[in-house]
């Protein structure tokens, strides 16, 4: 692999790792997180048992986001990529905008509505860390390098 790639795959492989972190947390989570908490207003134990459970099972799904996104990511990583097959340079970042585009809308949605200190600057450093890992990616292979720049004449 190129240095730019060995870069990007190292910065994606980063994302991957985050994303296991939210994904873990939020598995074992047993109530809700401090800022959801914030975003209710409401202290766990004050909640009724089924909006505990639509909570929890939330949390439980956003869970299943993170670790599908992580482990799906690891596996075009560490194979596809690897190989330079070039839909693996477009696939990770199609993942990482889509998960992390989402993720920075709900929680600044969320922090502006509620005055919640929820975690939209954890996503929005997830899109910052595609798009430099995307663009080291493509700058570095030279066939799309030749097909932006046209035929030489």
């Amino acid at each position: 692999m190129k240095t730019k790639v060995k870069i990007a795959f190292a910065i994606y492989f980063v994302g991957c790792l985050t994303s296991i972190g939210f994904g873990v947390t939020y598995l074992l989570c047993s109530t809700v997180m401090p800022y959801h908490q914030q975003a209710i207003g409401a202290k766990w134990e004050d909640l009724s048992t089924g909006l505990q459970v639509l909570l929890q099972a939330l949390i439980k799904m956003a869970s299943a986001g993170f670790l599908l996104l992580a482990i799906s990511g690891m596996i075009i990583l560490f194979i596809p990529f690897r190989h330079a097959e070039r839909w693996a340079y477009w696939a990770i970042p199609i993942m990482g905008y889509v998960w992390n585009g989402i993720s920075l809308y709900v929680t600044l949605r969320v922090a502006i509505t509620t005055g919640a200190s929820t975690p939209w600057v954890v996503a929005l450093i997830g899109l910052i860390m595609v798009t430099v890992a995307f663009i080291l990616t493509i700058t570095s292979d030279k066939k799309y390098i030749e097909r932006e720049k046209g035929p030489a004449l």
